[in-house]
């Protein structure tokens, strides 16, 4: 988790975070690291097997979280415990896009390398 932390100290975010967002965010970038690969393992082979072009594997992507944002707001049936899906999933997208841009900007790139 330190790793992600420090991510987040030099990252240029698209919205500023509060500190607990951003160990939120760390925390949750740590416990779904291996479902997260698992289930970019399975799409991709699903993908292969369809041979789906790039506007069909955006929009299969979008018709499942579609899905699941939708079962949260069909089978939530106590109030109290209803959250906005769609307005947390885009939160968690722009955060995840913030954390691989963080991520990417901290690697030297082989480009930048002397040499090359």
């Amino acid at each position: 988790m330190q790793e992600i932390l420090n991510i987040f100290e030099t990252m240029r975010p698209t919205i500023p975070y509060s500190v607990e967002e951003l160990l939120n965010f760390a925390e949750l970038q740590d416990s779904t690291k291996d479902a997260a690969e698992e289930l970019e393992e399975s799409f991709l082979k699903i993908l292969e097997e369809h041979g789906l072009n790039k506007h069909e594997v955006l929009f299969t992507l979008a018709r499942v979280v579609d899905s699941f944002i939708r079962m949260e707001e069909d089978f939530e049936f106590d109030e109290s415990k209803r959250i906005d899906a769609e307005a947390v999933f885009n939160d968690y997208y722009t955060a995840c896009r913030d954390i691989q841009d963080a991520g990417d900007a901290n690697e030297d790139s082989v480009a930048n390398k002397d040499g090359n």
